[in-house]
């Protein structure tokens, strides 16, 4: 009974301390709850394991699937682009430390098993914390993803952002750099006014002065990409920040500008932003 029990919280444990490295180096924002919870869900095979009183109890397929199970419990958010990346990323983590573990326990088969338990957990954390994961995240395809932090008229939002060194958009009066916004994601942020002024500008429509409270602070981009040309409400920002592998940086004085449809097909980002408008401290551009 005691080996039992001592042998699902060592697997509670190396889950736990895998969902949170595979987290880290994914770069992906989730919950301690979440990753109890997955963990919690990855000892069931073992537990299977146990009441069978049989190594080979769980079938192979299952033992395949269950990895996605923990990972979706783990990371609900997580774009579909980059599911089977973290599928493989887990997997390799698993056979790495599972593979360093069994050659551990052959080299140092004298000394008490149970003690690898807090060894090896600790180690994963250590490697999370120390190990540089830029290029890592760059393998992966995460390294242009962030957060941008925006404050208008003393509110403050947080949204998911790609980082992209062609947006070069600017607002022709201040000069400077435009964040592009899907509209859907602060609709219920800005003020009423403000959002029909919005929709009054991609309708078209003519002769349309924005709020009085507003003026001076908003204006129209014109734009052209490949599809066309188009005209885009910005909002001048009160304060930015922005985050870049894990780091989060002061931008320089931004605008926002609100498209009317979706910037990301997958909805993975609600924001595109030149990376060109990080300031690195003290002096330093962040450029990608």
């Amino acid at each position: 009974m005691v080996s039992g029990v001592s042998t699902l919280a060592y697997s509670l444990e190396m889950d736990w301390a895998l969902l949170w490295l595979t987290a880290k180096f994914l770069d992906h924002r989730t919950t301690y709850l979440r990753l109890t919870l997955a963990a919690a869900a990855g000892t069931l095979p073992t537990l299977w394991v146990l009441l069978q009183q049989n190594l080979y109890a769980v079938p192979w397929e299952l033992g395949l699937l269950w990895p996605g199970v923990m990972l979706g419990l783990a990371f609900p958010n997580l774009p579909r682009r980059f599911w089977v990346r973290s599928y493989v990323l887990f997997i390799a983590l698993c056979l790495m430390i599972g593979g360093a573990l069994i050659l551990a326990l052959n080299w140092f088969s004298e000394g008490p098993v149970l003690d690898w338990a807090f060894v090896v957990p600790l180690a994963l954390v250590a490697v999370g914390l120390w190990i540089p994961k830029a290029r890592i995240r760059q393998l992966l395809g995460r390294d242009l993803y962030g957060e941008v932090r925006l404050e208008v008229a003393g509110q403050q939002r947080t949204f998911a952002v790609f980082w992209d060194s062609g947006n070069q958009l600017t607002e022709p009066t201040r000069r400077r750099p435009v964040v592009i916004i899907d509209r859907q994601a602060v609709w219920d942020w800005l003020p009423c006014p403000l959002l029909e002024w919005v929709s009054a500008v991609h309708a078209q429509e003519h002769g349309v002065q924005p709020p009085a409270e507003w003026r001076g602070r908003v204006g129209v981009v014109r734009f052209r990409t490949i599809s066309g040309e188009g005209s885009l409400p910005v909002v001048a920002v009160d304060h930015a920040l922005g985050r870049w592998n894990e780091k989060w940086y002061a931008m320089t004085p931004v605008m926002m500008g609100i498209a009317w449809d979706s910037v990301a097909a997958d909805k993975s980002y609600v924001a595109l932003a030149t990376p060109r408008s990080l300031i690195h401290w003290p002096h330093e551009r962040v450029g990608a």
